[in-house]
């Protein structure tokens, strides 16, 4: 990459007219720069910059995803087009090869100034699923399950806690809201036409997009007696199962009126626990519990489909921290059973250490008694190292310490030095265990030595984290480095920034979804985001030019730009 001029941190309006001067003088074949620059305008530009975006989005003899990044940088500012700039752009689709925008991805990022018959001919060239997705999209955070809360435990596979919990692709991003009229034009050509074309389709996916359309627009009254329309004529229908985006209370509600879904709402425990204990009565249901918890284990530790994970266990395992009776009969008889596959035990104790950590810490302190409970534990000291040690905890850290595993101890000694240990016999034990053979271990206890103030072992931490084999103990060390000598180590971060490897071509043209950075280039940029000084921050504004396009950089600086004090930066002179 050709050298770039150094930007400067200080106001959004000076780093604003920085971007734009930059972006003036650089060549047309510099794309790479180009892009990025627009994509930092993003951040930290305004709705100043909308005539920009809208110049750039609709030049056709632009870089295309240069384009592309004009459309989503104009999106966070309000990006407006009218009827017509829309459906020239969607005729590109039609009109040239390769990439090219379509009315799907439009729609998206840009809201109509207006929406009438010309719109509403493009929308009708749309099949009845995509103009579905449009309807579904038009929700706000229409994917986000209100209940169970399905968090992801430490360690744990993505794709089974996350099995059924996306419906569509397109929810999982936001999307503009547009016109009033847009959506009720979509709503009632749903209502009269698309939703039995799609039921006539006899394809499970175009039946569940009716049913999502539904869930998601259910405060309208058109919708109610088609729940029970469709639990009616489908009863053996396993799609139609209503716990995407609505509370227990909600799906009481729409199943009131159909007993088959009722039935199958039951049968799922995602109804409220009351209704729950009235359907069942308490032993059956506890029974019901105990059953999704051991099918869920099984499905674990079988080959994949074997044996199907059930739809019931999150709802399950959201039960047994509102209930009592569930927790003190089910979770902790559960936890304390070795034949239980440990993914599920770990998966109950990270719900547990967010709801009752004092009691998660207990259970992991008696359970270092008994084999077979390693993972388990393991996850509970992951959840106390992340979520700040304290007294309670150090019981748990100091039996960990004094374990066999390399992990555990590597843990142990993490968070017993962000807890402060300290005293003659702590740091006789850091000296010994700086020397250990795993760098899990090594790294934290030469991070307890710094603190205890012995900086001559920064040498080490410095070295671990630029030449360290594995990129996660690179990561490590710069975490460390980060918390006890930013200012000193700001090189070591500048190193491993100007030493990263810098996203292609063909990365960069891909932003449906945020660019992924390596674990060392993100510790090193979160180590410059808690410096937090003038000299950090330009480090961590300039990385936007040579790293790609990170959501991370985009948090960073948008937690900066909102600091309450809004400081006048060093490098910007003072003005009245």
């Amino acid at each position: 990459m050709t050298s770039l001029p150094s930007l400067v941190w200080s106001s959004r309006e000076s780093i604003r007219a920085q971007l734009i001067s930059l972006l003036n003088a650089t060549p047309p074949e510099s794309l790479d720069t180009r892009r990025r620059i627009v994509w930092m305008l993003g951040s930290f530009g305004g709705v100043e910059q909308l005539p920009l975006f809208r110049e750039l989005l609709l030049n056709p003899n632009e870089d295309f995803y240069l384009r592309d990044l004009a459309l989503r940088a104009g999106a966070k500012h309000g990006l407006e087009l009218s009827e017509q700039e829309f459906l020239h752009l969607d005729a590109e689709s039609r009109d040239r090869s390769g990439p090219a925008f379509v009315v799907l991805q439009l729609l998206s990022f840009a809201r109509l100034a207006s929406f009438g018959p010309a719109m509403e001919e493009a929308l009708l060239r749309l099949s009845p699923g995509l103009r579905a997705y449009l309807l579904v999209a038009q929700r706000r955070n229409p994917s986000a399950p209100q209940s169970p809360k399905r968090s992801r435990p430490t360690g744990a596979p993505v794709s089974r806690l996350n099995r059924g919990s996306t419906l569509l692709p397109i929810l999982s991003r936001s999307v503009v809201n547009q016109p009033p009229a847009f959506p009720e034009w979509l709503f009632a050509r749903w209502y009269h036409a698309d939703r039995h074309l799609l039921q006539e389709e006899q394809v499970d996916s175009c039946q569940r997009l009716n049913l999502c359309v539904a869930l998601a627009w259910r405060e309208r009254p058109e919708v109610w007696p088609l729940f029970t329309e469709w639990a009616a004529e489908a009863p053996d229908w396993d799609e139609l199962r209503v716990d995407w985006g609505v509370s227990r209370d909600e799906l009481a509600r729409i199943t009131r009126t159909a007993p088959g879904l009722h039935q199958r709402a039951a049968e799922a425990l995602s109804l409220p626990l009351p209704d729950l204990i009235a359907h069942w009565g308490e032993e059956p249901l506890l029974l019901r519990i105990e059953r999704a918890l051991r099918t869920e284990s099984m499905a674990s530790r079988v080959p994949c489909l074997v044996v199907k994970h059930p739809h019931a266990y999150a709802w399950a395992r959201d039960l047994l921290f509102d209930w009592d009776v569930a927790q003190r009969r089910v979770l902790y008889p559960f936890l304390c059973d070795a034949v239980m596959a440990s993914e599920v035990r770990s998966d109950l104790l990270e719900h547990l250490s967010d709801h009752d950590r004092s009691a998660a810490v207990r259970w992991a302190l008696a359970a270092g008694r008994y084999p077979g409970n390693t993972a388990p534990i393991n996850t509970v000291l992951r959840h106390v190292v992340a979520h700040t040690p304290t007294a309670e905890d150090r019981p748990l850290l100091l039996s960990a310490l004094h374990g066999a595993n390399e992990q555990m101890r590597g843990l142990a000694v993490s968070g017993l030095v962000a807890l402060g240990e300290s005293g003659p016999a702590w740091t006789d034990t850091l000296r010994a265990l700086v020397h250990e053979s795993s760098p899990d271990i090594r790294i934290p206890a030469a991070a307890g030595l710094v603190q205890q103030g012995q900086r001559e072992w920064l040498t080490l931490l410095r070295h671990m984290a630029t030449e360290a084999p594995s990129k996660d103990v690179k990561a490590n060390a710069i975490r460390w480095l980060g918390r006890l000598d930013g200012g000193t180590s700001r090189d070591v971060f500048a190193q491993v920034l100007a030493s990263a490897a810098t996203s292609g071509e063909d990365a960069l043209k891909s932003f449906s979804r945020p660019l992924a950075v390596a674990p060392e280039v993100e510790a090193a940029l979160e180590a410059l985001s808690h410096g937090g000084t003038d000299e950090d921050l330009c480090l961590l504004l300039n990385a936007g030019l040579r790293l790609g396009c990170p959501l991370l950089l985009e948090e960073l600086w948008s937690h900066h730009l909102a600091r309450p004090e809004d400081r006048m930066s060093h490098n910007e002179p003072a003005g009245g």
